[in-house]
């Protein structure tokens, strides 16, 4: 704080001195209330660290420093009611003053991405010519990168409520009363800052959306942060601020970015980059982590938006909403670069609901929303695409009857190509960020898989998504020639037995697993042999269906054991078990 402080008041006497029109803010009740709040939360992180002070009394100190901005007269100026804009206000530096807070859980995260955002901010201010606010943003970006120093992992020193409460008041002071928050656009006063401080926004939600789902009190502390779900996609703590960080600063360039655009043009932008964010976020979700016990909250509010977000699906729709509206606005944006004709605009106008009720409405019909996004396959996909091309035609139908202007331009040629992009791209994240997080896990002993037929595919896919057997598939051995080079699922096919020897010297074999019924007599005697000479241990792979003991299954199905060869095997299980001959 102090750092801060002295920093932006340095530039403040040099300017005064100097008689720069940038001086002059230095004295306004604004500029004072930024300060006096920065200040103010500072004392209430100060008290809170010695004396452990209740979640709600520091809600209702941070919500007067919040109001004691108002009172200076700074607003965002969101909508036409001074009302809303005041409650928009307070909620947006309660918010932000608590995001740092809550982000504070990791050696040098909050630090981190604090400095970014405050770099990143004053960028944005130079640019507006705010230049105290500049001043105080770059002062307080430079203190977080000296206290860094000593925070990264390991820490020597940490930032405690203190800390963390004055960094998130001081850009949530400067953001509200920066000149473009009393009159700007609404990219430029909401969708700028937000893509500064997506990161610890993002955290906080997170955090507020699994607890409330589990039904426990949003105040209550626990290892279910996004940093924690980092950790437990198998990153080090130093890895996660770093990857933290990279985010904090691709949301800066996203800022700035979409201080350039036109309105319309940010709007899409800034959707998509939230978008992407709450993908990312709803899959970190999705992790099993540990949290301090606590007492239930709302079972209630659980039980409706459970009921809402999760079998009735409407995340799902909403998050379709957005990409439908962003894909059919993209496809007039690329057919006139420099902007549409009116009679084209009012024509966008008067049918962007019906592309959205037509869109959705076909995802409804064809089971769309039945799918499982972290198994989205082949059949998920085609629903997906058929879906699309049914409500594509219905449109091209309503055009040539009803709006002449697109039925003699590309437009619906174009909306259809983005529509499956973006739906596509969104629902084969969780199966992207699954194969990042296998490629994290690839731990343990390093095994070969002998077979590249579906057994041996069979066999990876377990290996991969089940990190307890601690197993690391590293390559593939088949005897057909015309799979040698090929890779599957990352793994490559390394050659046939004659590879052996060579391939388990490259790849540090310490384990081979028989992944195929189709293996011959001498193959399989090869590689006992080899493995008995070598000191390797051998496996093979089980499958079959056991039936279950007891009512309702008669004891002469009791004793039906592994039937790998024996018929079609419904929803087989892989058991890895050692060879005993």
């Amino acid at each position: 704080m102090l750092a801060t402080l002295v920093g932006v008041g340095i530039w403040t006497a040099v300017s005064a001195l100097q008689g720069r029109p940038g001086g002059a803010p230095v004295v306004s009740l604004q500029s004072a209330a930024v300060v006096m709040g920065a200040v103010f939360m500072f004392a209430v992180g100060l008290i809170d660290d010695i004396v452990n002070l209740r979640p709600q009394l520091k809600f209702v100190l941070q919500t007067l420093a919040g109001v004691g901005l108002v009172g200076a007269g700074a607003t965002l100026s969101l909508t036409p009611w001074y009302v809303v804009n005041v409650v928009a206000t307070v909620f947006w530096f309660v918010t932000l003053t608590n995001a740092f807070n809550l982000l504070d859980n990791m050696d040098g995260v909050a630090a981190g991405v604090g400095a970014i955002a405050a770099f990143f901010l004053g960028v944005t201010f130079a640019q507006q010519g705010a230049w105290w606010h500049t001043a105080l943003a770059w002062s307080l970006a430079g203190a977080a990168v000296a206290f860094l120093r000593y925070n990264f992992q390991p820490a020597t020193i940490f930032m405690g409520d203190a800390g963390s409460l004055f960094i998130g008041s001081v850009l949530a002071g400067l953001v509200v009363t920066r000149p473009a928050s009393a009159s700007g656009s609404l990219v430029s006063v909401l969708f700028v800052p937000l893509a500064i401080v997506a990161v610890p926004i993002a955290d906080t939600a997170l955090v507020t959306v699994t607890r409330t789902l589990a039904a426990r009190s949003i105040s209550q502390g626990g290892r279910d942060h996004s940093t924690h779900r980092l950790v437990a996609l198998g990153l080090h703590e130093r890895q996660v601020a770093l990857l933290l960080y990279a985010f904090a600063a691709l949301g800066g360039c996203v800022g700035l970015v979409l201080m350039r655009l036109d309105l319309a043009l940010g709007l899409v932008l800034g959707t998509a980059f939230f978008a992407s964010m709450s993908l990312i976020a709803a899959y970190l979700g999705r992790l099993k982590v540990g949290h301090a016990e606590a007492g239930a909250g709302s079972k209630a509010a659980t039980l409706l938006v459970t009921q809402l977000l999760y079998k009735k699906r409407l995340a799902e729709m909403l998050l379709d909403v957005l990409l439908v509206t962003g894909a059919y606005y993209g496809a007039y944006r690329l057919k006139f670069e420099g902007g549409a004709p009116p009679a084209y605009m009012a024509a966008f106008e008067s049918t962007v609901g019906l592309v959205i009720a037509v869109k959705i409405s076909a995802f409804g019909l064809l089971g769309v929303y039945r799918g499982a996004w972290r198994y989205t396959g082949l059949e998920d996909l085609y629903r997906i695409l058929g879906a699309i091309i049914l409500s594509s035609a219905a449109l091209f139908g309503y055009v040539r009857l009803r709006v002449p202007v697109l039925a003699d331009s590309n437009i619906l040629y174009i909306d259809l190509l983005l529509t499956a992009a973006f739906v596509l791209t969104s629902r084969l994240s969780f199966r992207s960020l699954e194969m990042a997080r296998s490629l994290l896990h690839r731990t343990g002993e390093r095994i070969l898989i002998y077979g590249a037929g579906d057994a041996g595919e069979l066999a990876l896919r377990e290996l991969l998504n089940n990190a307890g057997l601690r197993l690391q598939p590293v390559c593939f051995l088949d005897d057909d020639a015309r799979k040698h080079g090929a890779r599957i699922h990352g793994v490559p096919v390394a050659g046939g037995i004659e590879s052996l020897a060579l391939v388990v010297e490259r790849y540090d074999v310490h384990q081979i697993l028989i992944g195929t019924k189709k293996l011959t007599f001498d193959a399989r005697r090869a590689l006992q042999a080899y493995a008995a000479c070598h000191g390797l241990e051998l496996f093979e792979l089980d499958l079959g269906v056991r039936a279950v003991p007891g009512d309702g299954a008669r004891a002469d199905m009791a004793a039906v054991g592994p039937a790998p060869a024996q018929g079609p095997v419904l929803h087989p299980g892989v058991q890895v078990v050692a060879n005993a001959s």
